[in-house]
């Protein structure tokens, strides 16, 4: 799974209807320039993105305990085959951020502390940032957050990165979700596909952490307007090698019965899947003290799938056990896995 280093920087239904993008303007402009996209442009530019409920409200509940000044945070997930952002684990501000009316600084010390071990320890990628512009009236980047991220994106060959901007009343905030790309001087503005669940992530990253991780000290999030689609179901199959297993639409229906079983297991983990840059599968299975990261390889079922345990200590174990498949994609991985939990 391609890892990105920490860096930082300042109901609608589908199909959604054509996008506009945002062209960024040059410093000194204070206006948003809508621009058509060509078609090119605009299949590397995703109009959706995908949070889990529990990390939309705890955003939520960052942007209530400052209503007057901007706060902000950091977003950790991966990206799908086809560019769209998802969000597992999000963090506000750090002791030491800087809030102020017009701008934000996050506490680095804090953001370097947190963000390693969601990514070297628990396998996410650092995918986006968020502010909130509190009761400024601008839900959208403003001309110096757009210019930024583009240029920070481009110098650090980031590929795809998502900005987020909060916006609030006395009594409820709004998100919104914005998809920038490299070497591109645009963005779109995306729907939420909300997966109304916890992330499986949130629980056993806030039990591991805990020692110092700050949490909102607002205890119930609520939402004005959402800007949504109720299904992220993806426009265009993605393109698998023809020689790799997930490209068999039968074999994908093991995947789900893999899920299945998971879920009805003694003590039933939360499972999640991702795609890398390759279309190569990766499971991720969440316990209450240990999550199971579990890797589909080129060449399998011929070859046995790689899995990675993280304990409770942050300690990580790779366990190997003899692979005998006998056809069956499903009874071959669970006779496998069950050799974990024995």
């Amino acid at each position: 799974m391609k890892r990105i280093s920490l860096h930082y920087w300042q109901k609608k239904k589908l199909k959604p209807s054509p996008k506009k993008a945002c062209q960024i303007p040059k410093v000194g402009k204070l206006d948003i320039v809508e621009s058509s996209l060509k078609d090119s442009q605009k299949n590397e530019i995703p109009d959706i993105a995908i949070i889990f409920k529990s990390e939309f409200d705890y955003i939520s509940r960052c942007i209530l305990d400052y209503k007057d000044i901007e706060t902000g945070g950091q977003l950790f997930g991966y990206w799908t085959a086809e560019n769209i952002p998802v969000v597992l684990y999000a963090i506000g501000p750090g002791p030491k951020a800087n809030h102020q009316t017009a701008f934000f600084n996050q506490d680095i010390d804090y953001l370097k502390k947190v963000g390693r071990p969601l990514v070297e320890n628990f396998g996410l990628q650092h995918i986006g940032e968020w502010h909130s512009h509190h009761k400024l009236g601008l839900a959208q980047p403003s001309s110096h957050d757009a210019y930024t991220m583009s240029s920070t994106i481009n110098d650090k060959h980031l590929r795809h990165f998502l900005l987020c901007i909060g916006n609030c009343t006395d009594t409820e905030s709004t998100l919104n979700a914005f998809n920038f790309v490299e070497n591109c001087r645009n963005y779109v503005k995306a729907y939420w596909c909300i997966k109304n669940i916890a992330s499986p992530f949130r629980r056993i990253i806030d039990e591991e952490l805990a020692p110092f991780l700050l949490h909102p000290k607002c205890e119930k999030a609520s939402h004005g307007h959402i800007n949504y689609i109720e299904n992220a179901s993806a426009n265009v199959e993605p393109e698998y090698r023809e020689s790799y297993w997930f490209s068999n639409k039968e074999n994908r229906k093991a995947v789900k019965q893999i899920i299945d079983y998971v879920g009805q297991l003694p003590s039933p983990g939360q499972c999640s899947i991702q795609l890398d840059d390759n279309s190569f599968v990766t499971m991720t299975i969440a316990y209450h003290d240990h999550v199971d990261q579990i890797f589909f390889p080129d060449g399998f079922p011929q070859i046995s799938p790689k899995i990675t345990r993280i304990l409770g200590d942050n300690s990580i174990q790779s366990l190997e056990y003899p692979w005998n498949p006998e056809g069956d994609i499903y009874e071959d991985f669970v006779k496998y896995y069950n050799r974990t939990i024995e």
